[in-house]
């Protein structure tokens, strides 16, 4: 469906280039500044955080196989954000030097946001396989114990839940909705009937964003935007923790898991 829309509007366009009103602009722009800034926040966000690679690496470990496939997933990561970046930073500059007056613009526009969007959940995707390295590095790839193969589980299923979440809320709120009224606007415009592209600010995140955004401007969508980032990401690992250690304390009552073992395991 969505190619079928981008035909008929490429198609309209061919047949009369219309400028688009100042008005309509201004309702496109909008959002494109919000994605813009989202955009700028995460790449700082990412220059922070970008150490938390080698959480983990192995650097005292004797074993020379070890620390040559922890190095390999080093690798691959740096090279899936490489790629993932550059084009992340080749659509910031497009969306802040390509104009919105004309139908060629509006669909060059929508073209490029709808792309990038698949691709920035390919790239979480990407990172899934990565997740199962690092399970495999972390128990030290003794998958003949059941202990082990149950910490690979656990580390497997904890990293596809967190992609999960990444992909069901921080794109949504960082570009989703915004690359949703922007391509709605432009819909609207070329009359391509649109509606399931609707989006109601009724999430905490959004009243709190829109709060601040009120009071301080953009730094308080920045401020909104981190202060979501980093408390997310506590949350959400203290709750992991809470549930790998009910699990644990279910499996020792139950004596499916030997406690001597377990914690013998977890100190290794």
């Amino acid at each position: 469906m969505e190619i079928d829309n981008l035909k008929e509007l490429w198609n309209k366009d061919m047949q009369e280039p219309p400028e688009i009103s100042i008005e309509r602009q201004n309702e496109i722009y909008s959002p494109l500044e919000m994605i813009r800034i989202n955009m700028k926040t995460e790449f700082w966000i990412l220059i922070i955080t970008l150490p938390g690679l080698l959480y983990g690496f192995p650097f005292d470990d004797k074993d020379v196989n070890i620390k040559t496939i922890s190095a390999f997933q080093v690798f691959l990561s740096v090279c899936f954000m490489t790629y993932f970046y550059t084009r992340f930073i080749k659509l910031y500059k497009m969306l802040k030097s390509t104009g919105i007056n004309t139908n060629y613009d509006l669909f060059n526009i929508k073209t490029q946001l709808i792309v990038c969007k698949e691709i920035y959940i390919a790239y979480y995707i990407a990172f899934i396989p990565l997740a199962v390295l690092i399970a495999l590095i972390n128990v030290n790839f003794h998958l003949d114990n059941v202990y082990y193969i149950f910490m690979f589980g656990v580390s497997m299923l904890t990293s596809v839940l967190v992609v999960f979440i990444m992909i069901k809320f921080w794109i949504h709120h960082m570009y989703g909705k915004y690359i949703y009224e922007v391509v709605s606007i432009i819909d609207d415009l070329n009359g391509i009937k649109n509606s399931g592209l609707i989006h109601k600010n009724n999430s905490w995140f959004d009243r709190s964003q829109n709060f601040l955004r009120s009071k301080y401007g953009l730094k308080g969508h920045v401020f909104n935007t981190v202060v979501w980032f980093f408390t997310s990401y506590i949350l959400l690992s203290v709750i992991l923790l809470v549930i790998i250690c009910v699990i644990f304390v279910i499996g020792i009552k139950l004596d499916i898991i030997d406690k001597a073992t377990l914690f013998k395991m977890l100190a290794k």
